[in-house]
């Protein structure tokens, strides 16, 4: 969504179109002893996080020229985690 114009000249970019996705199951051992299962998804559906347009009055105007660089260690691609603890 563009929007130009309205309240000191706004440009509105994209949102972030992310699903995250968590499911783990408990098993008891003995006691109050537990081993957890657990698998994680993260941006499930695989949407991209779009940068913001060019906010300059130019042939390039309201244009998106590539994807919004998040944290250093968060990948935009979708990834899956599995993972298992021991409580004792």
């Amino acid at each position: 969504m563009l929007y130009l114009g309205g309240k000191s000249n706004n440009v509105y970019g994209p949102g972030y179109e992310r699903i995250n996705l968590g499911l783990g199951k408990q098993f008891t051992t003995w006691r109050e002893q537990y081993v957890q299962f657990r698998a994680d998804a993260f941006n499930l559906l695989n949407h991209p996080s779009w940068g913001q347009p060019v906010g300059n009055l130019s042939a390039t105007a309201g244009q998106i020229n590539g994807p919004k660089g998040l944290q250093a260690n968060v990948p935009d691609a979708r990834f899956f985690q599995l993972s298992a603890k021991y409580v004792f």
